[in-house]
C-alpha cells in the first residue's frame, strides 16, 4: 500500500535530488532512493581486489550526489575495512549522510568480492548488502546488489601503480516506514581509478557512482586506504 508515510519518507532523497518522481513508478524511485542512502549508491566503488597478495586496508569513503544542484547536495561519509581473504575480499562498511534540510540518516553495509580472473586484468564478483537508517521520521533502507568490478593494474615496475577500472552492476532498494513499505530494482554503474606507490600503504581512490533513473544525478567522491593492498589492483 502506498501510503502518506512512505511518500514522506522518499521526501528526504527528494530535497537532495529532485528528480521528476511521477515520471517513474514509485517502486523504481524508492528503489533509487534507496540505494543512494545506503553504501552501494552512496559511495565510488572499490575495483577488483588481489586479496591474499594485497592484504587487509582501512577505508575512508565520501560520496557527493548532485554537488551545487538547486536541490542541495546528499554528503555520504564512511570507514570501514577491506578485509583480505584467500580468493578475493570482504569489505564492511559504517557511515552515514547528510543533507540541506534533513537530519540525515545512518547506514552500514557488507559485501564479498570474489575474484574471477587475476593478472594484469582482474575481474571479480560483488555480491552487496547495505541498511540505512532515516534519523528524520524513523524510516528505514535496504538494499541488495551484484555488480562485476573489472580493472586494470597499470605502472612499471618500480613506479606508482595506477588501476583504472569500471564496475557495472544491478541492485535493489527497499524503503520502510511504519509497516509500509515500497521497493523496485535499478541498473547502476560505477568507475573510477586507484593509484599508490609501488610500496606505499596508502591509496587513493576516485570516481563516480550512478544508479540510473530519469532525471537522477551521480554521485561522485573518492577514498583513501590505508594497509598492504596498494601492490594489486584495489
Amino acid at each position: 500500500m502506498r501510503t502518506r508515510h512512505t511518500i514522506s519518507l522518499l521526501a528526504l532523497v527528494l530535497t537532495a535530488s529532485p528528480i521528476r518522481a511521477h515520471a517513474q513508478d514509485l517502486g523504481d524511485y524508492a528503489a533509487y532512493a534507496a540505494l543512494i542512502v545506503t553504501p552501494l549508491g552512496g559511495f565510488v566503488p572499490l575495483g577488483p581486489v588481489s586479496g591474499a597478495a594485497g592484504g587487509s586496508a582501512f577505508v575512508i569513503r565520501y560520496g557527493n550526489l548532485d554537488p551545487g544542484g538547486s536541490g542541495g547536495s546528499l554528503h555520504n561519509f564512511s570507514l570501514g575495512g577491506d578485509l583480505a581473504t584467500q580468493h578475493g575480499r570482504l569489505g564492511l562498511t559504517l557511515g552515514g549522510s547528510a543533507c540541506d534540510g534533513c537530519d540525515g540518516n545512518i547506514m552500514a553495509g557488507i559485501d564479498y568480492t570474489a575474484l574471477l580472473t587475476q593478472d594484469v586484468v582482474s575481474i571479480g564478483l560483488r555480491p552487496a548488502l547495505g541498511f540505512s537508517k532515516i534519523l528524520d521520521g524513523g524510516g528505514t533502507a535496504l538494499s541488495l546488489g551484484l555488480s562485476l568490478p573489472v580493472g586494470a593494474k597499470l605502472g612499471g615496475v618500480t613506479g606508482p601503480v595506477f588501476v583504472p577500472y569500471v564496475v557495472p552492476g544491478f541492485g535493489f532498494g527497499r524503503f520502510s516506514d511504519e509497516g509500509e513499505s515500497e521497493s523496485g530494482t535499478r541498473p547502476m554503474l560505477g568507475g573510477g581509478f586507484s593509484i599508490a606507490g609501488r610500496q606505499s600503504t596508502f591509496a587513493l581512490h576516485v570516481g563516480f557512482q550512478k544508479v540510473f533513473i530519469e532525471d537522477g544525478d551521480m554521485s561522485i567522491g573518492l577514498g583513501m586506504s590505508f594497509g598492504r593492498r596498494v601492490t594489486s589492483a584495489p
